[in-house]
């Protein structure tokens, strides 16, 4: 999946750095940050310009739910492929908010990568 940048928003840097691996074996071009800072997500979209965005449903005590209500709300990032995690099944509060997909932690990096790649392929 040459040319096809991933952001990974996570506030554990051990599965920044996993995930970071298994995609650059897929060849994806990664980038991962710890958190959001208080000027929002959309400064860190801006700079980093991802197709797909991997966010965490939890960054320290915050949820992130908001941050995908706010891309979906906004013309520039709307189309922007997002896959929400956790390690709590959250996937019906994170599809209604509007990601395009959820995966629960801990997961098996074969169905993680199927997961990046159904989501990479245009349809």
């Amino acid at each position: 999946m040459e040319n096809i940048k991933v952001l990974i928003v996570d506030d554990d840097s051990t599965i920044c750095s996993l995930l970071e691996t298994i995609l650059s074996m897929e060849n994806y071009q990664t980038s991962s940050v710890n958190e959001v800072d208080e000027d929002g997500i959309f400064p860190l979209l801006e700079a980093e310009k991802p197709q797909i965005l991997i966010l965490d449903f939890h960054l320290s005590s915050q949820e992130t739910v908001s941050y995908v209500e706010e891309i979906r709300r906004n013309v520039e990032w709307k189309e922007l492929t997002i896959l929400m995690t956790s390690a709590i099944d959250r996937q019906s509060t994170c599809l209604a908010a509007g990601a395009n997909d959820f995966i629960l932690k801990p997961f098996n990096w074969q169905d993680f990568t199927e997961v990046i790649k159904s989501l990479s392929t245009p349809n």
